[in-house]
This record gives C-alpha cells, structure tokens and sequence, in this order.
C-alpha cells in the first residue's frame, strides 16, 4: 500500500513540473499592413508586444484604447529596438481611415486590420486569449514566441512591469539602466 501511495505521489509531482514547464507559443501572424507592407510575427527574434482592439465605425475608438495607444507610442520610443510591437484591429467600416487614425496617435509600428481580407484569421487564432480580455488587449511574447503575460488595459506601471517580463536582462543592460 505505502508503495502505491508513493508511486501516486510520484506520478502527481512529476506531472506538476511537466505542467508548469509547457509553454504557450502565440500563433504567428502573417499580414499585409495598413500600408500594403507584407508581416509576419515568427520574422522577427525579439520579443513582442501584441495589441488588440477595435475600431468602429466613422474612426470611433475607446477611450482606453485612445490611453493605450498613448502608452505604447511612448513604449515603443522607448524599447523599438529591442520588441516588436504590432497592433492588430478589427475595422469593418471603409468610412475608418486607418492610415489617418496611425497619424494622428503616432503608430510608428505594424498596424494590421484582420478584418481587411475578411477572414478573420487573427483574431481567430488568439481568441483563447481574447475571450477573456477587454478591449484593448495586450499579449507579451518572449523571442521564442511563448506567451509570457496577457491583460486587458492597464497603467503605465503594469506595461513597465509586463515589458521587463518579456527582456532579457544581461549584466550590462542592467549596468547601463543603472546610469
């Protein structure tokens, strides 16, 4: 009996790390942008940082995602050299000028409408995540494309915190954030 027990215990415990060792890799999105440039998310080897969001009809956005677009554009000064930020959207009306929309909340990044070729294919490759965020949707990718953080909209200090999640943090990077 007490080897059944300990074999139980066994299984259970290996079966544990197993689970907590399984990584998520995030479906890789292949795309013609608003400007006509071709995408894909595996092209890149840095991390990345992935938002969802919709934009209504005649170019009507959430506040939040007015706020989040606000956040990432400063992000994205930030650390473009270091993360790959992409914003992919839903936009079913003609009368949303994307391109106008990027202008005007300085979206120096990919900017995809999944909606464009009526597929839906991103969003549908995402929606275990989407499912149970809000609009706007961030997804935090490491270089090896696993799913490392998702939320729904958060303060600065959150997105400070979800980005270092997603660097690698070597000697010398630290050395030099110290100065």
């Amino acid at each position: 009996m007490k080897l059944k027990i300990l074999f139980v215990l066994f299984l259970f415990i290996t079966s544990i790390k197993t689970f907590a060792q399984t990584k998520i890799v995030a479906p890789n999105i292949k795309a013609v942008d608003i400007y006509g440039k071709q995408f894909e998310l595996y092209s890149s080897t840095k991390p990345k940082v992935i938002q969802f969001m919709r934009i209504y009809c005649g170019g009507r956005i959430t506040q939040q995602s007015v706020e989040q677009f606000s956040q990432l554009a400063k992000l994205y000064e930030r650390y473009k050299d270091e993360i790959l930020f992409v914003t992919v959207t839903l936009s079913s009306c003609q009368s949303s000028d994307l391109k106008e929309i990027a202008e005007y909340f300085g979206i120096k990044w990919a900017f995809i409408n999944d909606f464009s070729d009526y597929k839906l294919d991103i969003i549908q490759a995402y929606s275990s995540y989407l499912k149970t965020l809000r609009d706007p949707a961030l997804i935090f990718v490491n270089k090896n494309n696993e799913v490392v953080k998702t939320t729904d909209f958060c303060d600065d200090k959150k997105l400070e915190e979800y980005i270092n999640l997603i660097i690698e943090k070597t000697p010398n990077a630290k050395k030099k954030s110290n100065k």
